[in-house]
């Protein structure tokens, strides 16, 4: 199985919520008090090379916090002795504590200093403050009805007291009461959502933009601009979805470099997927030099999350892929699998089929047959369209099973809705007759289908079959349109297939010096059969200067890429 990164939607910004309790967290009932509370909000370090804390803002006037002398801008580090590495730590911290219990914080400031801090309950420090009109009291209780964190949840309460955060001017009351609207009032959240990010609210940008790059109002360059003003603001999220659209060029120009330092400012204020995409980047060198060890510690940073939210399960695919190859950490296919297992727990289908390859072989984990296929049924059931094909394969032996005729139909159902990967994988599954009856013409307009919607190993196929008049009338212009379009997309394979006719003078002008760069391009795309036609090549200076020491290097790199031949003419006596 190849590296793979899921293509990423936009992400909605985090609501205003991470404030003094633990989002999604099951607390210890606060009491009638409700939680316990420093009467301050949280938010990550704005750099990725600061010192790990909580950084206390917002600090309420008759809050705890406040009334021990602390500021805004404070840097948590240990509650208790025990160590505050984010803001996640700190909130499952308090939870565990009461109202009126004193807990001593290790801060920074100018320097490390500490502080006794008596705590408050929640409801006692912001129900008096909301009734008293001060909006952000009203917010901060919306928060505990809303997350259920120490108390019963109540939605409908929640949202009473976000309103009357947002009447009060509390963007961040704004902005949440948006969210709890979006799906049954797009054009009120809207207005929701302007009014607080006009008021300051970054996730309030965030939500704003979101509904710009994906309403019914689409605008790209707007919801760049909010999103950009959201990121400047400290919204993770936000950042992370100006690396989005800078990198696929949504409402500006592509631009590597810019979205690689938006990503790592995601990672940088928590967003796990703005982590995933920041080693992507490292491992591809894409706007930076290559780096597979930094790109390997950010998939680490991004699958292993926090202890209130859970981590990108691409992040934990991608980190055993490296294992797996031993890419930037040591070869551990073992590792690799306790990686993809994490990865398929949390929802990854590139993760299941990742073990299930695994365990089929064997490879650095007792082989289990039985196991790797309901691994493959649970990825193929989940859209994955290779684990498909290898559920139909694997159950080539007793064709028309029910298991059979459900992946093809899992494939038909993704290749009908668009996928041109999917009419890839049906047509390899009629063009070899796995589980099925073969059928070469269904698998030529499958791989039709597939080339046209922008998957170049349908191009690749179909010239294949257009080669031998497989399928399809015999057609060596067609063939060589195919392998070109495919080359020109980036699929090495097709640069190969390309090479080899110019190279043989099939269905064209016989041309070395081309055929040399093609083989050159596919083999430094890792096509090792390519490296082996170009060595042989330099070997015999069949259209290329005569050179052995090229040719061995390039038989070197197609037997590591598991060519026997190119082992063989490697072991062979120098003449």
């Amino acid at each position: 199985m190849n590296r793979y990164r899921a293509a990423r939607g936009l992400a909605l910004a985090g609501s205003t919520l991470c404030l003094l309790l633990a989002l999604g967290c099951a607390g210890k009932s606060g009491g009638p008090a409700g939680p316990a509370t420093l009467g301050a909000d949280f938010r990550e370090p704005a750099s990725e090379d600061a010192p790990r804390g909580a950084v206390l803002q917002d600090l309420d006037e008759a809050g705890p916090a406040a009334r021990a002398g602390l500021e805004s801008g404070d840097l948590v580090q240990a509650i208790d002795g025990s160590p505050v590495d984010d803001p996640c730590a700190l909130e499952r911290a308090l939870l565990q504590r009461h109202p009126g219990q004193e807990v001593k914080l290790t801060l920074r400031r100018d320097q490390r200093f500490e502080k006794t801090v008596a705590l408050a309950g929640a409801l006692d420090l912001y129900g008096p403050a909301c009734d008293g009109g001060r909006a952000g009291a009203c917010h901060r209780l919306g928060v505990l009805y809303a997350t259920g964190a120490g108390l019963a949840a109540d939605p409908r309460r929640a949202a009473d007291l976000y309103q009357k955060a947002c009447d009060g001017g509390n963007a961040a009351g704004c902005a949440d009461l948006g969210i709890l609207r979006l799906q049954t009032d797009e054009a009120g959240a809207r207005d929701l959502f302007h009014k607080a990010c006009d008021g300051g609210s970054a996730a309030g940008c965030a939500h704003l933009a979101f509904v710009y790059a994906t309403g019914v109002t689409q605008d790209d360059a707007r919801a760049l601009g909010l999103y950009q003003k959201a990121c400047e603001g400290g919204d993770g999220p936000g950042c992370y979805n100006v690396g989005l659209h800078l990198e696929t060029g949504r409402g500006t120009l592509q631009n590597p470099s810019r979205a690689l330092i938006a990503y790592g400012k995601a990672c940088a204020l928590g967003s796990f997927l703005g982590c995933t995409n920041e080693a992507f980047f490292y491992e591809r060198g894409l706007g930076t030099p290559a780096s597979p060890v930094r790109a390997a510690a950010l998939y680490r940073r991004a699958c292993a999350g926090s202890g209130c939210e859970p981590g990108d399960p691409q992040g934990c695919f991608n980190l055993g892929v490296l294992h797996r190859d031993g890419q930037g950490v040591a070869l551990d296919k073992a590792e690799a699998a306790r990686y993809f297992e994490r990865s398929c727990d949390g929802g990854n289908t590139t993760g299941c089929a990742g073990l299930a390859d695994l365990l089929f072989a064997g490879d650095g984990v007792a082989k289990d047959e039985k196991r790797g296929m309901e691994l493959f049924r649970r990825a193929c059931e989940g859209g994955h369209t290779v684990s498909c094909r290898n559920v139909i394969a694997l159950q080539a032996g007793t064709a028309g099973t029910e298991e059979t005729a459900r992946a093809a139909a899992h494939l038909d159902t993704a290749c009908r809705g668009g996928e041109a990967r999917a009419c890839h994988e049906l047509g390899v599954i009629y063009d070899e007759g796995r589980g099925v009856a073969m059928d070469l013409t269904r698998a030529a307009r499958l791989y039709q289908q597939a080339c046209q919607g922008g998957e170049p190993q349908g191009c690749v196929n179909l010239g294949v079959l257009a080669s031998t008049g497989a399928g399809v009338a015999q057609d060596d212009s067609r063939a060589l349109d195919l392998y070109q379009r495919a080359c020109d997309a980036g699929l090495p394979r097709g640069c190969y297939n390309l090479a080899a006719r110019y190279a043989g003078g099939l269905g064209v002008v016989k041309d070395a010096y081309l055929a040399r760069d093609l083989y050159d391009r596919a083999c430094d795309g890792g096509d090792a059969l390519a490296c082996l036609s170009l060595g042989a090549m330099y070997e015999a200076g069949d259209g290329v200067l005569q050179d052995s020491y090229r040719a061995r290097q390039l038989f070197r790199r197609a037997c590591d890429g598991g060519k026997e031949e190119a082992c063989e003419r490697l072991a062979a006596p120098r003449p």
